[in-house]
This record gives C-alpha cells, structure tokens and sequence, in this order.
C-alpha cells in the first residue's frame, strides 16, 4: 500500500507541468493577492477535499440530490464567479468573511477575522467541482471503482493522497506568487489594483470554464506538448507492484491483475497454476437456458464464469467466441455460465435478457445476477471478464475484455486434458480488429455519469425541457436539441422530431435505446468520406426502436471523424449510452 500511496503521491505533483492544470492556476494565483495571508491554504485545503469527496462519490451524490454533474458544476463556477467579484468590490469580501466567521467558531480557530481561510476554502471546494485532471491508470483505477460503488478506505486514501500530491505544488505557486508581490515595491504599493485585476481574470476563468473553453485549450495542448513525462509517468503506474496494489484494492489479493502464458507452455500442460479457490455463484434472481446452478454441481466440469451485460458492445464481441466454444467443447465436460450483471435499470428485466440470448443464439446457462453479489464475490470490475475454473473448482485463468481468445481457447483445451478430453478442434478463428486510441470514448447520456453534454443550456434533471445545438460540437460531445427530458440513467425524446447530435471519432457507432412502443429513429451522418452501411439501418437511413438493446446506427469503412444526427420522429424514445468500434 505505501508503494501505491508514493506513486499516487507523484502522480499529483506532476498534475502541476500538465496542461490538466491550467483551469485552476488563474484562481490559485488570485489567492496570492488577496490580503488574507491564510488564503492560499484555504483554496488548496478545499480543493484537495472536494476533489477527492466528488471523485469517490459523485455518483452517488446526484443521484441523492436529484441533480446532474453538469448542475452541480455550473453552481461551482458560479460561486467562483461571485468570489472574484468579491475580489472587486471589497464591501462584498468583508460580508463574505462576516458570513463565514461562524466556522471559524465552531472549530476553534483562533485566527477568526482577516486572515481568508475560509474565503478562500469556499473558492477551493468549488474548485473541486470544475477541475479534471490528467488522470493516469492509478486515479483512472480508483474511479472506476468508485463508480461501481466499491468505496473502500484504501480507495479514499489513494484519491487523498493524488489530491495533496496535486495541492502541495499549487500551494508553492501561490505563496510564491504572495513573495513576488511582497518583493516588487510596485505591485505591494498597488495591491489593491492587483487584487482587482485578479479578481477579473478569476470572473474570466469562470466565464471561459462554463462555456468548455478550458477543455478546447486543455485538450489541444495536451495533443500539442511533448508525451515524454506521460509516458514515463504512465510506465512506473503500471509497474507491477503498482499494479498488484491496485487489484489489492478491489479485493484481489492473490491473483495478478492480467495473467498471461506461454501458447508453446499450454501445449506442454504446465502453465496454468493454481490461482485461488473459485467463488461461488450467489444471489441470483433468475435463471435462463438452464435450472439453478452451483459450482459444488459442476465439480468434475471445466467452467468459464463469463461476466457481461447485453449492452455493452465490448461483451457482445466476445459473444461469438463463446458461443462457438459451447458448441465444440459442451460435449467434452466444458460448462459456459453467463453472469449477466446489468450496467442499466432495463437490463434487469428478464424478457430482455431472453430476447438477447436468442438474438445471440446463445444456448448455455445464464444467470441474472441483478444485486450484484456474484459480481461482488469475484470482486469484479470490468465487463466482459472470463474466469475458467478446473474440475476441482480452483480458478486457473481469467481474462478482463476483448482479445485473448486463442490463449482463451488453449486453456480450455488444457482443463478438459485434465480430465481425459482430448480434443483435437481447430482453435475458432480470430474476427480482426483494429483500435485506435483517438476513438471516442464510452459516452452515457443520463446525468448519473454525463460528461460530454454540450448544448448551450444547462442540463436540467427530470423535467421537460427546451434544447438546441450548439453553432460548433466538439470532438467527443454531444448534443439535444428540441423537447428532452434527462434522467439519471438515460434521455427521452418529449416530442416527435427532437434531435440528438455527437460528433465522433470511430468506424462503429452503437447507441442503447429503448422505448414502450416500437418507434422510428432517422439517422443522418455528416462529413465522413465513406458510406454508412450499418445492418441496423432500412433502405431510408432509419432504425425501429423496438426493445431495449444496442443498435449499430454507423459502420464505415474505416475509422474517420464525424457527426451523426438522430431524429427521433416518436416521442418517448429513451437514448441511454453511445459505445464505439474500430
């Protein structure tokens, strides 16, 4: 744990020479020109703590409140905004510091007037709110965490730790800024204009926050500037002790996090140790393709616990490998179980996961684990995850996501060796897939987790509301524009004819929709250099929305930039997440 802390550590510090860091110098800068000495520790002391609170609980969080992200951080620019006004007008600081003097009475502090700590930790939590960082795979790994609600203490300590790492180099800019002005008769002469001036340029900070431009200016320094510090960066997170803590984190104290072999290894029978005593299958809700089954019954079977959702376009991937594997091995004592562990409300409906497996054509056992225990009894965190287990129910082998699948299929192969099934099958051939790290990521459309929302209004949650298109979308945004209501999980078309707009980077572009009466949904691609020749689209560009699943709504010839349009000529169509390939 001390190693993961340090890196977490380092990997804060860093955050400072990154250009993740510029939405946030302005304002700590401002602190050194206030006359409140302690201010510059309250703006940090807020960041670091609302920071680290909004990272590990946010879902969670609007989820209570009833209020999305994007609220949440416009409240936050506000009060920036309303902070450097203050810097201004100095009437307005003195009332701020009058209104905050009961804090300082609660906790004892015996400097209670004048010195701005509070001031200035209100300026920090709101800072928490508005400031995302380069986060790297030890940060990137605690949120993923977070997100499946798997908050634990060491999880807390890592985020804390990246957050004083962050604060302890801001804290030196902005104490060496206040030496700066002490230092220049000038600018100490004229403090009051200095603190004016800064005042404005927090008010602009705020202004150029609430309308993205810190994302544009981030994003193309990020791509402008030099990787080197990145990647090496990037080389000690991933390191192997790194790496063994982080897994120790989510429960996973005896297993690497990837465990790869040697094909030549497999062939000869001798890769695949011991890794630990499988868990139990528990706490599921329903079984489909089969009557309830326990790994106790299975003994003397080699099973795959496979954990997926039908969704998700990375599961469905996989889903030809398994299902061919059920067919060639079934017969040899190979036993595929489906833990089919929703990521959407609508996926726990058991008609709709039936609907999957025969759309599918999946044929072996899969168990609905709605509550997540089974989930949670693997400490599970990614989708799709493999887990072969021997015919004495130790765990050999797992594989979390896409790829593998010869490896995959020799491990097989090697277990049913074990209990005397040779088996002399061709190994399934390998459908080729290439990625690119410029593709768009995983976009959700609900306010529970969304962060690419881009029309010129504010979110508002759970309520008809107007929308419209911005004059320009960014790469990777999107965008409503007509009637729309935005709920935690998805969006809902109010009215016939509303509009959605993302602009992408992709060669496949799937969207999870659903509606209570099959509707018509209009697809327009702009700006590709090829044709869109998705399956999922009629002869007129269009697409039935007839059940909750994931439709391919673009599929071009190889991955390009552009944007898709949806109209949604019915009302009441709900949209939930975009996912891409390439």
């Amino acid at each position: 744990m001390a190693i993961l802390i340090l890196f977490s550590l380092l990997s804060g510090i860093v955050t400072v020479l990154s250009p993740c860091v510029l939405p946030v110098l302005p304002i700590v800068l401002s602190s050194s020109a206030s006359k409140g000495k302690r201010r510059p520790l309250g703006v940090i002391a807020g960041l670091i703590l609302s920071f680290s609170v909004f990272t590990l609980a946010i879902s969670q969080i609007v989820r209570i409140l009833g209020l999305s992200a994007n609220t949440l951080r416009y409240i936050a620019i506000g009060v920036i905004g309303f902070l450097g006004v203050s810097m201004i007008i100095p009437q307005i600081n003195q009332w701020i510091e009058k209104a905050l003097s009961f804090i300082p009475n609660l906790v004892k502090d015996g400097h209670k007037e004048g010195n701005g700590f509070w001031p200035g930790f209100l300026t920090g939590l709101s800072l928490g709110l508005v400031w995302a960082p380069c986060a790297g795979p030890i940060l990137a790994s605690v949120t993923a965490l977070a997100a499946t609600q798997e908050v634990s203490a060491a999880s807390v300590i890592v985020v804390v730790s990246y957050a004083i790492g962050s604060g302890i180099p801001l804290l030196g800019i902005a104490y060496g800024g206040r030496s700066l002005i002490n230092k220049v008769p000038f600018l100490s002469k004229n403090l009051g204009k200095v603190q004016k001036g800064f005042g404005i340029i927090m008010i602009l900070t705020a202004v150029l926050i609430a309308l993205n431009v810190d994302v544009l200016v981030t994003t193309w320094l990020t791509d402008s500037l030099p990787g080197g510090l990145s990647r090496v960066l990037t080389a000690f997170e991933t390191s192997d002790a790194v790496t063994k803590q982080l897994d120790a984190i989510s429960g996973r104290t005896d297993q690497p996090a990837y465990f790869t072999v040697d094909e030549e290894e497999l062939f000869a029978g001798d890769a695949l140790p011991v890794l630990a005593v499988a868990p139990e299958i528990t706490g599921i809700t329903n079984w489909l393709n089969s009557e309830p089954l326990t790994l106790e019954d299975l003994r003397g079977k080699v099973v795959i616990v496979d954990f997926w959702t039908y969704s998700c376009i990375n599961c469905v991937r996989t889903l030809p490998y398994l299902t061919d594997w059920h067919d060639k091995y079934a017969d040899d004592g190979l036993v595929i179980l489906g833990i089919h562990t929703p990521e959407f409300e609508f996926e726990k409906d058991t008609q709709n996961v039936s609907d999957a497996l025969q759309r599918f054509g999946i044929e072996y056992p899969v168990a609905q684990d709605n509550d997540y225990k089974t989930w949670r009894a693997y400490s599970n965190r990614y989708w799709p995850a493999k887990y072969i287990i021997d015919a004495d129910g130790n765990l050999r082998y797992f594989h979390f996501g896409e790829g593998k699948y010869e490896e995959t299929e020799l491990v097989i192969q090697q277990l049913l060796a074990e209990i005397g099934a040779e088996s002399d099958e061709d190994l399934s051939e390998i459908i080729d897939k290439n990625y690119t790290t410029d593709q768009t990521p995983e976009t959700y459309l609900g306010y529970g987790r969304q962060t690419a929302f881009s029309s010129p209004e504010n979110a508002v949650s759970q309520e008809t509301y107007l929308y419209t298109f911005p004059d320009s979308l960014p790469l990777h945004k999107f965008a409503l524009n007509g009637q729309w209501t935005i709920n935690y999980e998805h969006v809902r078309a109010d009215e016939a004819g509303a509009k959605l707009k993302l602009h992408f980077f992709a060669k496949d572009v799937y969207l999870v929709m659903d509606s209570e009466q099959a509707g018509l949904v209009s697809v327009e691609l702009t700006f590709p250099d090829t044709e869109n020749i998705s399956p999922d689209l009629d002869e007129a560009g269009q697409v039935i929305v007839d059940q909750a699943r994931l439709y391919h709504l673009v599929e071009l010839d190889e991955p390009q930039e552009g944007e898709i349009i949806l109209t949604f000529e019915n009302g009441g169509i709900e949209a939930f997440a975009f996912t891409f390939g390439s």
